[in-house]
């Protein structure tokens, strides 16, 4: 089912239908279909209107089910790298370089 919601929910944003793309998410989470990856695309749907409180507390929740999405930190360090907060941002990508399967076998 949050697959499902994810395709819808992408659909509509393609389109142009941000807001109903956040309501359907967000009506998802309230009947307990809450994931990772659905946050994951609440922070984007977010960042991109603007609400950037809400990216944030989005990133938060998809880490808090999943610290170890690198993708969630990315999307994280872009978003202080394009505010001029570096010593943010390098934080961030410190954490998702120790995460990357890359690292280890380095």
């Amino acid at each position: 089912m949050p697959s499902t919601i994810l395709t819808q929910a992408q659909t509509l944003a393609a389109s142009g239908h941000i807001g109903e793309a956040i309501l359907l998410l967000e009506e998802a989470i309230e009947r307990g279909k809450e994931t990772a990856g659905i946050a994951k695309l609440l922070a984007k749907l977010s960042l991109q209107i603007d609400e950037v409180r809400a990216f944030q507390n989005w990133c938060h929740e998809a880490l808090r089910m999943d610290s170890r999405d690198i993708e969630v930190y990315r999307m994280m360090e872009d978003y202080f790298r394009q505010n001029g907060r570096d010593f943010e941002a390098d934080e961030v990508r410190q954490v998702a370089e120790s995460l990357s399967p890359a690292r280890e076998s380095a």
